[in-house]
């Protein structure tokens, strides 16, 4: 137990009340294994309180050190009442602790990180009932943390191993039994290589530019350009084509305030980016350009107008490939990135930069002045479907048609939906929208689905890596982005961990600033709003907690966005509710309430 000294004035009067404890000194006092802890409830609330306070915090060092602390209140919680929503909510702290702290590329603060995901490592296992689970997550933490060590000195002696590093191999040695052989081995140890390959290609550039290149060779993306107040570019690593590349559409998405251009490809291949600025002299405009290693572009029109801050779209030959060049109204913002399955090149510009203050007003109210809602799927692509027929499209899109008014009605906000009606809208075109909307906050509404039918309850993702010992985030996001895949002609199956690795490390290079964080603390937001706003009616509704993974539909907006899974809709029961205004009601209010709990600070 604490031990708190009180003071004394300097004339010998009552001694000073105490100052009271911040949730931060309270949730380290818990943790002491003598502390007494309050009732669950309470404990919760401090934990989450924490979570928040992590969220909103400026710096990554401080961030990580308190998402760290609420994943230890919830590992205590979870050895007294060994609820898995406590081990679950402490894995995905634990992993955006690692990423905070690997943020900052100090070495005391990788160790930190390490500790971190050795934590979640041996709490997967332990959530799993599976050794061998346990060994597979700690061998992939040790592969990650072995290729951002140091490299050894020219000439000297290498360096020590690092205490997280020698305590994993401890761990994998007591757990050899439960090592795999054979293909699983292999397996296991190629995605070694792709996790290695992913840590590179994230970890923050060293000073020396040759370092940079030798240490980047693994990485599946490279980030050519990186300017937290300006460009960014995110490319495919040089692998030559593996045969004919043909750009085989152009879609493009323009507006006062921001454009997008999506350059569709029939095979993967690498490609340079360039800028232009505008010539009054010769009458030009300002330009971005993408070169296209080996692409050919046949039957596309030679210009395309467009409208907005993008004047038209050019594509021209060149003698190794084709050049798509964009015509600005003026300098913007611009930011280059690529999809995989089906491949192709994003191009956004935007008349506001990527990385912006999250404007508070007094007493911490946020500006929220505008909001895109986005029901999801639509058109010939149904969603996921339940035993009786209910189809997601029709479930998302009445549920965004209560929202809207709502939100002009009680909160003032201007709002727009990326569907109004049933049409299949791009993934990418929906994001294009909330950035020329110059959107605030960003909702994507679905309705979940598992293979077995069993599970049931709300779920909530923001876009990060998957971090979930089953992966079933992961599967989720590939089963959202095969719409896409499917109506492209290409596309890895859902479970392919190289298409997944790959994608995380895209999607992670566009969550520049704190925009990560806040996406997350909206998240939050949202699926402890739909609760409270089930529970009277539906007390049964099953918490799936927060989560991260990579779903095309949030990659590049530029302002906080989340995936809301309102039920699963292969499950009967759910099913049944979904069926019900009254279920799709409490929805909408529960979207309502998030929103308004984000404009006031909470």
């Amino acid at each position: 137990m604490a031990a708190h000294a009180l003071g004394c004035s300097a004339e010998g009067g009552a001694p000073a009340a105490p100052a009271a404890l911040s949730d931060e000194q309270r949730a380290a006092a818990l943790l002491d294994p003598g502390a007494r802890l309050p009732p669950r409830a309470e404990t919760v609330a401090l934990a989450d309180a924490v979570a928040i306070a992590s969220s909103r915090a400026g710096v990554p060092a401080q961030a990580a050190a308190l998402a760290e602390l609420a994943g230890d209140l919830r590992v205590r919680l979870f050895r007294l009442d060994r609820a898995v929503t406590d081990a679950r909510e402490a894995m995905e702290l634990y992993a955006a602790a690692a990423t905070a702290f690997r943020a900052t590329a100090e070495p005391a603060h990788v160790e930190r990180a390490c500790q971190a995901e050795r934590r979640r490592a041996l709490l997967a296992g332990e959530l799993a009932h599976d050794a061998a689970a346990a060994y597979r997550e700690l061998y992939l933490v040790s592969r990650r943390y072995a290729a951002l060590a140091p490299p050894a000195p020219s000439g000297g002696a290498p360096p020590s191993r690092s205490p997280c590093l020698g305590a994993i191999a401890v761990s994998l040695a007591q757990a050899a039994a439960y090592r795999p052989s054979g293909e699983a081995l292999r397996a296991l140890e190629q995605e070694g290589h792709r996790v290695e390959g992913v840590a590179l290609a994230l970890a923050p550039a060293p000073a020396s530019s040759a370092a940079a290149v030798s240490s980047a060779s693994a990485a599946p993306v490279q980030v050519t350009t990186a300017d937290a107040g300006g460009d960014l570019v995110v490319a495919p690593r040089a692998v030559a084509p593996s045969g004919p590349v043909k750009i085989t559409g152009i879609e493009r998405h323009g507006s006062d305030k921001g454009a997008r251009v999506v350059v569709e490809l029939s095979a993967p291949t690498t490609f340079d980016v360039g800028t232009l600025p505008a010539d009054e002299n010769a009458g030009k405009d300002a330009r971005v350009f993408v070169d296209i290693a080996g692409a050919t572009s046949r039957g596309i029109a030679r210009e395309i107008e467009v409208g907005g801050v993008l004047r038209r779209v050019r594509v021209g030959v060149q003698p190794k490939g084709t050049r798509v060049v964009l015509d600005l109204a003026a300098n913007l913002y611009r930011r280059v990135f690529y999809l995989p399955d089906p491949f192709r090149i994003v191009v956004d510009v935007s008349t506001r930069p990527p990385v912006r203050d999250d404007k508070s007003k007094p007493g911490g109210a946020r500006e929220v002045r505008r909001v895109v809602i986005d029901p999801g799927h639509g058109g010939n692509d149904t969603g996921a479907v339940g035993p009786t027929g209910l189809r997601e499209k029709d479930v998302t899109l009445d549920v965004a048609h209560r929202v809207a008014p709502l939100l002009a009605r009680e909160l003032k906000i201007e709002t727009l939906l990326t569907r109004d009606s049933d049409v299949y809208v791009p993934l990418e075109l929906r994001t294009a929208r909330a950035n020329a909307f110059h959107a605030d906050l960003f909702v994507s509404i679905h309705c979940n689905a598992s293979d077995n039918g069993r599970a049931r309850g709300v779920q909530t993702f923001s876009l990060a890596a998957s971090h979930d010992a089953e992966a079933t985030s992961a599967q989720l996001a590939a089963r959202e982005n095969a719409a896409r895949a499917a109506r492209g002609g290409q596309g890895a199956e859902p479970g392919d961990a190289d298409a997944r690795l790959e994608v995380e490390a895209i999607l992670s290079n566009l969550n520049v600033g704190d925009m990560a964080a806040r996406s997350r603390h909206f998240a939050e937001l949202l699926q402890r709003s739909s609760l409270a706003s089930l529970a009277p009616r539906y007390p049964d509704t099953k918490d799936q907690g927060v989560k991260g993974a990579g779903f095309f539909v949030l990659a590049g907006a530029d302002m906080p966005a989340a995936l809301f899974e309102t039920a699963f809709i292969s499950n009967p029961e759910d099913e049944a509710r979904l069926a019900t205004a009254d279920f799709r009601q409490k929805m909408a209010d529960a979207i309502v309430n998030a929103i308004r709990a984000y404009r006031e600070g909470k």
